[in-house]
Protein backbone atom coordinates (compact mmCIF):
# COMPACT_ATOMS: atom_id res chain seq x y z
CA UNK A 1 0.00 0.00 0.00
CA UNK A 2 1.25 3.65 -1.06
CA UNK A 3 1.32 5.17 2.10
CA UNK A 4 1.09 9.05 1.86
CA UNK A 5 1.49 9.72 5.43
CA UNK A 6 4.95 7.89 5.92
CA UNK A 7 5.02 8.84 9.47
CA UNK A 8 1.93 6.84 10.30
CA UNK A 9 2.66 4.18 8.33
CA UNK A 10 5.67 3.32 9.30
CA UNK A 11 4.19 3.38 12.91
CA UNK A 12 1.30 1.70 12.20
CA UNK A 13 2.07 -0.59 9.23
CA UNK A 14 -1.80 -2.03 9.08
CA UNK A 15 -3.59 1.46 9.43
CA UNK A 16 -5.57 2.37 6.80
CA UNK A 17 -5.65 6.38 6.16
CA UNK A 18 -9.44 7.85 5.26
CA UNK A 19 -9.75 9.11 1.72
CA UNK A 20 -10.96 12.48 1.62
CA UNK A 21 -15.02 12.72 1.43
CA UNK A 22 -16.36 14.75 -1.14
CA UNK A 23 -17.09 17.75 1.25
CA UNK A 24 -13.46 17.59 2.48
CA UNK A 25 -12.18 17.78 -1.55
CA UNK A 26 -14.64 20.76 -2.12
CA UNK A 27 -13.54 22.50 0.95
CA UNK A 28 -9.84 22.07 0.14
CA UNK A 29 -10.35 23.30 -3.53
CA UNK A 30 -11.93 26.58 -2.30
CA UNK A 31 -9.38 27.52 0.21
CA UNK A 32 -6.65 28.38 -2.77
CA UNK A 33 -8.78 29.39 -4.81
CA UNK A 34 -11.14 32.51 -5.40
CA UNK A 35 -11.42 35.04 -2.36
CA UNK A 36 -14.57 35.22 -1.52
CA UNK A 37 -16.31 31.72 -2.97
CA UNK A 38 -18.25 29.82 -1.10
CA UNK A 39 -16.02 27.63 1.43
CA UNK A 40 -18.64 24.48 2.58
CA UNK A 41 -18.41 23.74 6.06
CA UNK A 42 -17.40 19.65 7.05
CA UNK A 43 -18.16 17.43 10.23
CA UNK A 44 -15.20 16.03 12.23
CA UNK A 45 -15.98 13.08 9.73
CA UNK A 46 -15.73 15.06 6.57
CA UNK A 47 -19.54 14.97 5.82
CA UNK A 48 -21.67 18.12 4.74
CA UNK A 49 -22.84 19.83 8.00
CA UNK A 50 -27.07 20.06 8.02
CA UNK A 51 -26.01 23.77 7.59
CA UNK A 52 -24.12 25.69 4.95
CA UNK A 53 -23.14 29.28 5.21
CA UNK A 54 -21.40 32.26 2.71
CA UNK A 55 -19.86 34.43 4.67
CA UNK A 56 -19.36 36.93 1.85
CA UNK A 57 -23.03 37.14 1.54
CA UNK A 58 -24.24 35.96 4.80
CA UNK A 59 -27.03 33.44 3.64
CA UNK A 60 -27.21 29.86 4.87
CA UNK A 61 -29.48 27.08 3.77
CA UNK A 62 -29.87 23.45 4.26
CA UNK A 63 -28.30 20.71 2.70
CA UNK A 64 -28.61 16.98 2.03
CA UNK A 65 -25.85 14.37 2.92
CA UNK A 66 -24.65 14.93 -0.70
CA UNK A 67 -24.06 18.69 -0.10
CA UNK A 68 -27.27 19.79 -2.90
CA UNK A 69 -29.28 22.44 -1.39
CA UNK A 70 -32.61 21.91 -0.22
CA UNK A 71 -34.76 24.21 -2.21
CA UNK A 72 -36.82 26.78 -0.02
CA UNK A 73 -34.59 26.43 3.26
CA UNK A 74 -32.58 29.36 2.35
CA UNK A 75 -32.60 32.72 4.61
CA UNK A 76 -31.34 36.03 4.32
CA UNK A 77 -29.00 37.90 6.59
CA UNK A 78 -30.34 38.59 9.70
CA UNK A 79 -33.75 36.35 9.87
CA UNK A 80 -34.45 33.52 11.57
CA UNK A 81 -32.35 30.19 10.32
CA UNK A 82 -34.28 26.75 9.80
CA UNK A 83 -33.07 23.95 11.88
CA UNK A 84 -31.14 22.03 9.79
CA UNK A 85 -30.87 19.07 12.57
CA UNK A 86 -30.29 16.30 10.30
CA UNK A 87 -28.93 15.83 6.85
CA UNK A 88 -30.83 13.25 5.98
CA UNK A 89 -34.21 14.68 6.95
CA UNK A 90 -36.94 15.84 5.49
CA UNK A 91 -36.06 19.86 5.63
CA UNK A 92 -39.34 21.97 5.72
CA UNK A 93 -39.26 24.38 2.88
CA UNK A 94 -40.00 27.77 3.28
CA UNK A 95 -43.77 28.49 3.83
CA UNK A 96 -45.37 31.61 1.77
CA UNK A 97 -46.13 33.69 4.97
CA UNK A 98 -41.97 33.07 5.59
CA UNK A 99 -41.05 33.59 1.90
CA UNK A 100 -43.06 37.29 2.00
CA UNK A 101 -42.07 37.83 5.09
CA UNK A 102 -37.94 37.28 3.88
CA UNK A 103 -38.89 39.11 0.17
CA UNK A 104 -40.07 42.59 2.34
CA UNK A 105 -37.58 42.66 4.83
CA UNK A 106 -34.54 43.41 2.14
CA UNK A 107 -37.13 45.32 0.21
CA UNK A 108 -38.52 48.43 0.31
CA UNK A 109 -38.52 50.89 4.03
CA UNK A 110 -42.08 50.58 5.85
CA UNK A 111 -42.94 47.71 3.34
CA UNK A 112 -45.31 45.65 5.03
CA UNK A 113 -44.22 43.03 6.78
CA UNK A 114 -46.03 39.91 7.73
CA UNK A 115 -46.14 38.08 10.54
CA UNK A 116 -45.83 33.93 10.74
CA UNK A 117 -46.27 31.96 13.47
CA UNK A 118 -43.62 29.31 14.83
CA UNK A 119 -44.99 26.79 11.94
CA UNK A 120 -44.46 29.30 9.38
CA UNK A 121 -48.05 29.66 8.42
CA UNK A 122 -49.82 33.59 8.76
CA UNK A 123 -50.83 34.54 12.20
CA UNK A 124 -54.49 35.40 12.08
CA UNK A 125 -53.96 39.22 13.09
CA UNK A 126 -52.07 41.30 11.34
CA UNK A 127 -50.54 44.48 11.91
CA UNK A 128 -48.80 47.35 9.72
CA UNK A 129 -46.11 48.70 11.69
CA UNK A 130 -46.07 52.02 10.19
CA UNK A 131 -49.88 52.94 9.75
CA UNK A 132 -51.20 50.89 13.25
CA UNK A 133 -53.64 49.88 11.41
CA UNK A 134 -54.61 45.74 12.41
CA UNK A 135 -56.70 43.26 10.49
CA UNK A 136 -57.69 39.65 10.08
CA UNK A 137 -56.05 37.21 7.80
CA UNK A 138 -57.21 33.62 6.53
CA UNK A 139 -54.86 31.16 6.06
CA UNK A 140 -53.64 32.54 2.98
CA UNK A 141 -52.71 35.39 4.42
CA UNK A 142 -56.02 37.53 2.71
CA UNK A 143 -57.24 40.00 4.09
CA UNK A 144 -60.50 39.71 5.85
CA UNK A 145 -62.95 42.51 4.73
CA UNK A 146 -64.21 44.32 7.49
CA UNK A 147 -62.04 43.20 9.90
CA UNK A 148 -59.98 46.62 9.79
CA UNK A 149 -59.37 48.14 12.67
CA UNK A 150 -57.43 51.41 13.54
CA UNK A 151 -54.80 53.00 15.84
CA UNK A 152 -56.59 53.20 19.01
CA UNK A 153 -59.76 51.38 18.68
CA UNK A 154 -60.57 47.87 19.96
CA UNK A 155 -59.38 45.16 17.83
CA UNK A 156 -61.46 42.07 16.26
CA UNK A 157 -60.42 38.95 17.52
CA UNK A 158 -59.01 37.02 15.68
CA UNK A 159 -58.85 34.06 17.34
CA UNK A 160 -58.40 31.57 14.76
CA UNK A 161 -56.75 31.40 11.09
CA UNK A 162 -59.59 28.97 9.93
CA UNK A 163 -62.54 30.39 11.83
CA UNK A 164 -65.01 32.60 10.77
CA UNK A 165 -64.09 36.16 11.39
CA UNK A 166 -66.95 38.18 11.79
CA UNK A 167 -66.81 41.77 9.97
CA UNK A 168 -67.57 44.80 11.71
CA UNK A 169 -70.98 45.52 11.89
CA UNK A 170 -72.59 48.94 11.09
CA UNK A 171 -72.94 49.84 14.30
CA UNK A 172 -68.81 49.36 15.43
CA UNK A 173 -67.95 51.10 11.52
CA UNK A 174 -69.95 54.20 12.59
CA UNK A 175 -68.76 54.24 16.48
CA UNK A 176 -64.94 53.35 14.81
CA UNK A 177 -65.35 56.19 12.08
CA UNK A 178 -66.66 58.75 14.97
CA UNK A 179 -63.90 58.15 17.48
CA UNK A 180 -61.28 59.49 15.39
CA UNK A 181 -63.87 62.33 13.74
CA UNK A 182 -64.45 65.94 15.46
CA UNK A 183 -64.20 66.81 19.28
CA UNK A 184 -67.65 66.19 21.10
CA UNK A 185 -69.53 64.43 18.05
CA UNK A 186 -71.72 61.35 18.55
CA UNK A 187 -70.31 58.13 19.48
CA UNK A 188 -72.62 55.45 19.38
CA UNK A 189 -72.77 52.78 21.64
CA UNK A 190 -72.73 48.98 20.64
CA UNK A 191 -73.21 45.98 22.04
CA UNK A 192 -71.40 42.78 22.42
CA UNK A 193 -72.45 41.32 19.31
CA UNK A 194 -72.10 44.96 17.84
CA UNK A 195 -75.39 46.08 17.48
CA UNK A 196 -76.68 49.37 18.58
CA UNK A 197 -77.95 49.43 21.91
CA UNK A 198 -81.27 50.12 22.39
CA UNK A 199 -80.33 53.55 24.06
CA UNK A 200 -78.45 56.15 22.64
CA UNK A 201 -76.73 58.97 24.63
CA UNK A 202 -74.68 62.37 23.82
CA UNK A 203 -71.96 62.89 25.97
CA UNK A 204 -71.05 66.15 25.10
CA UNK A 205 -75.09 67.45 25.34
CA UNK A 206 -76.49 65.05 28.05
CA UNK A 207 -79.64 63.96 26.12
CA UNK A 208 -80.76 60.30 25.32
CA UNK A 209 -83.20 58.39 23.22
CA UNK A 210 -84.34 55.42 21.63
CA UNK A 211 -82.83 53.96 18.39
CA UNK A 212 -84.18 50.95 16.43
CA UNK A 213 -82.10 47.89 14.98
CA UNK A 214 -80.31 49.81 12.05
CA UNK A 215 -79.76 52.73 15.00
CA UNK A 216 -82.16 55.29 13.99
CA UNK A 217 -83.58 57.48 16.18
CA UNK A 218 -87.00 56.44 17.00
CA UNK A 219 -88.61 60.01 17.51
CA UNK A 220 -90.51 61.02 20.65
CA UNK A 221 -87.62 59.21 23.00
CA UNK A 222 -85.66 61.85 23.51
CA UNK A 223 -85.22 63.09 26.99
CA UNK A 224 -83.11 65.89 28.52
CA UNK A 225 -80.18 65.77 30.91
CA UNK A 226 -81.84 65.38 34.76
CA UNK A 227 -85.22 64.11 32.81
CA UNK A 228 -86.56 60.55 33.87
CA UNK A 229 -85.67 58.43 30.62
CA UNK A 230 -87.54 56.39 28.98
CA UNK A 231 -87.24 52.16 28.96
CA UNK A 232 -85.87 51.67 25.49
CA UNK A 233 -85.76 48.23 25.69
CA UNK A 234 -89.33 47.75 24.45
CA UNK A 235 -89.19 50.86 22.13
CA UNK A 236 -86.86 49.58 20.10
CA UNK A 237 -88.55 46.24 18.73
Amino acid sequence: MLCPYYNVCSLYPDATIRPKTPCERARDDVINGLIGAFIPTCDAAGQYTPEQCSGSTGYCWCVNSSGQKIQGTETLPGTARINCATQNATIRPKTPCERARDDVINGLIEAFIPMCDAAGQYTPEQCSGSKGQCWCVNSSGRKIPGTETRPGTARIKCATKYGTIRPKTPCEGARDAATHGLIGAFIPTCDAAGQYTPEQCSGSKGQCWCVNSSGRKIPGTETRPGTARINCSTKCK
